[in-house]
């Protein structure tokens, strides 16, 4: 009897060890009916090592700065952000978009960054490292669910975390709705896992409020219903040829139902809050255009996910557009893919599904309707990019015979995969460690890119190096002549350089060309203001308040002239206060406006007013960072203290 139980006992240790290992060793495409749970301790070790890889290749960047592309808009400049996450800021995050986009959760998220160790550079980059980490785990945690396949989850997952192509969405710091909507993204689809292994009410309520959170954090969520239904397809088999209930496909689509019409109503959203910011750019781009525009990037985004290198920051139009043979040569891949996964749709389904993940969640992104000035982006590829893993991962291996034989060489082959990948990840990651040092790179591997020629003159201008500076600019204006913006830069250089007369030329082709902004006539006051052109810079300085009444410069520049000018026509010392006030209201504490106010108090007639708000001027610039500055207020000061006891004197 002893040896009966003894025997039983044996034969359903094997079975348990058979069945635990047959998703591992199965075909990709063959479903896998019960997928069995890996014992915990081993998904507690790949967990630790995706977080360990992360950090290995991101580590850099908490000695990173911001860069000058978004990030003062989010962080530095962000007139919302007061150290602290109240009601107020909720209300505001949901009723009134920011910077031509409607993303309320990232920008809670910034937030609360701020409130915890406000505008510092490496603690934000911190974060978006650890969101990315945590997007990576919650994917291998739900394609493990799905498919009980360990290994190839782990794969997809680090391929996910380290990949070169990703390093743009989580070392910039404005990318924070990249790493937010991947960790939503990644969550829903886990919630879906568990949603199809046993369904309810409340693990659906999850998948629904999952794909909320998803499109509050980023709009590109929209795909998101899109990608379950192709799980749906494989591995979870609920619909297409190998389903294992046909006739319950009926509920797979009105399940999606009320998923479609979170979509619906946060795309109405978008598209109302970027076309009224002026985002939406298809008016400047045809439409043909566009389209080959797509077909190009969806074949670049292939080939720099197989061979990531030469990423950069921005990659302009071809400015002599496209070629017809690399179309046609992009056209002929695409379709060449697509037929060979249709082709194997039966044998590895798991292949037809990554393709048109990746295929699918780009749409939104491939500039059909143009936003921005970007032929493509590196950030657009963080959730499309998981598509191809899945297909690699879980196709490839069952279409080739010795792969299936060689488990050690495939898992030896996926190591050293991964491996290359981090290392050329954390060589990409140290090129945002600051502004210069960016755009140069992306000078050096792209062509014609006047945007980045445009941000490298302005980083080496703001560090001084102003021949370096024009000869960039100059750069970016013969490659983009129409770019009204490149013009605008070089004009202000050639302002702070003493050449005002020529700016006015730069100037002035820019205004033929329709601008009409508030720094554009700011500008022109400013030019004018250097040539001696009194009551021109004023006007421009007028112009420019029309238009933005809180803009700084040309406040604290009108009130200036207004308190100072020699001529009595021009000169109105009381309007001068009044205006100069109003910019104090915003910000009491800074020096150069406070000058502007002591020098509007002293031409009205109140000395010693002058030289309370002059001392407390001098007190708050710093005689080490702005040496020749704090020196012009002392001086104005002893001319405001001998007035004033002159005035002294004659009362006496």
């Amino acid at each position: 009897m002893a040896k009966a139980k003894r025997k039983r006992r044996q034969a359903s240790s094997q079975s348990g060890r058979s069945q635990s290992a047959r998703p591992e060793a199965s075909a990709a495409g063959s479903a896998v009916e019960s997928p069995a749970s890996p014992p915990r301790h081993r998904t507690l070790v790949v967990c630790a090592a995706l977080v360990a890889l992360t950090a290995a290749a991101y580590f850099p960047v908490t000695a990173h700065e911001f860069v000058k592309l978004d990030d003062p808009s989010y962080f530095t400049n962000n007139p919302h952000l007061d150290g602290q996450v109240s009601l107020a800021d909720v209300r505001r995050a949901l009723l009134e978009p920011y910077f031509a986009n409607w993303i309320p959760l990232t920008h809670l998220s910034i937030a609360l960054d701020d409130a915890l160790h406000g505008a510092r550079p490496g603690a934000v980059l911190a974060t978006n490292v650890g969101l990315h980490a945590l997007a990576g785990i919650l994917l291998f945690l739900a394609l493990l669910r799905m498919t009980g396949r360990w290994a190839a989850s782990a794969f997809v997952a680090a391929v996910f975390l380290v990949h070169p192509l990703h390093v743009e969405s989580v070392a910039w710091a404005s990318s924070r709705k990249d790493v937010l909507v991947g960790v939503f993204w990644m969550a829903t689809l886990l919630a879906y896992a568990r949603y199809h292994e046993r369904p309810g009410a409340a693990r659906y309520a999850a998948v629904v409020v999952g794909l909320a959170l998803a499109l509050l954090s980023k709009p590109t969520a929209v795909t998101l219903p899109c990608v379950l239904l192709l799980l749906d397809v494989w591995p979870l088999r609920r619909l297409g040829p190998g389903a294992r209930q046909p006739l319950g496909s009926r509920r797979v689509w009105l399940e999606k139902l009320p998923l479609f019409a979170l979509v619906a109503v946060a795309s109405a959203i978008t598209w109302a809050v970027q076309s009224t910011a002026g985002a939406e750019q298809t008016m400047n781009v045809p439409f043909v255009y566009r389209l080959q525009n797509g077909v190009s990037s969806l074949a670049a985004y292939l080939a720099d996910s197989l061979w990531p290198s030469g990423l950069a920051v921005f990659y302009p139009y071809p400015t002599r557009g496209f070629a017809a043979g690399e179309l046609a040569i992009a056209g002929a891949l695409l379709l060449g893919v697509s037929a060979a996964c249709l082709a194997w749709v039966r044998r590895e389904p798991s292949l037809l599904v990554g393709w048109l993940w990746f295929v699918g969640t780009l749409v939104p992104t491939l500039g059909l309707v143009q936003v921005g000035l970007q032929a493509r982006a590196d950030r657009y590829m963080y959730l499309p990019l998981v598509g191809l893993a899945v297909a690699a991962a879980f196709g490839l291996p069952g279409l080739v015979a010795p792969l299936r034989r060689a488990p050690r060489a495939v898992a030896a082959l996926a190591c050293s995969v991964v491996l290359a990948l981090a290392l050329a990840a954390h060589a990409q990651v140290r090129l945002w460690r600051d502004t210069l040092t960016l755009f140069e790179h992306a000078t050096a591997v792209t062509e014609d890119n006047y945007f980045a020629h445009q941000l490298v003159g302005n980083a080496l201008r703001s560090r001084g190096e102003l021949a370096r500076a024009e000869r960039e600019l100059r750069e970016a204006v013969r490659i983009k002549p129409e770019s009204d913006d490149a013009r605008i830069d070089l004009a202000t250089l050639l302002v702070e350089t003493g050449r005002a007369a020529e700016a006015r030329a730069e100037l002035e082709r820019v205004r033929r060309n329709g601008a009409d902004g508030a720094g554009f006539h700011a500008l022109v006051g400013l030019a004018a203001d250097r040539e001696g052109r009194t009551a021109d810079a004023i006007a421009g300085y007028r112009a420019a308040l029309e238009r933005e009444p809180g803009h700084r410069e040309a406040a604290n520049n009108l009130a200036w002239l207004l308190a100072t000018s020699p001529d009595p026509s021009l000169r109105d010392p009381e309007q001068a206060e009044r205006i100069v006030r109003g910019v104090l209201a915003r910000d009491s504490d800074d020096p150069f406006v406070l000058d502007t106010l002591a020098a509007a108090q002293a031409a009205a007639g109140r000395p010693a007013e002058a030289v309370r708000t002059q001392a407390r001027a001098v007190a708050l610039l710093s005689a080490d960072t702005h040496p020749a500055q704090r020196a012009e207020l002392e001086r104005r000061l002893s001319d405001y203290r001998l007035r004033a006891s002159g005035a002294g004197s004659e009362r006496q």
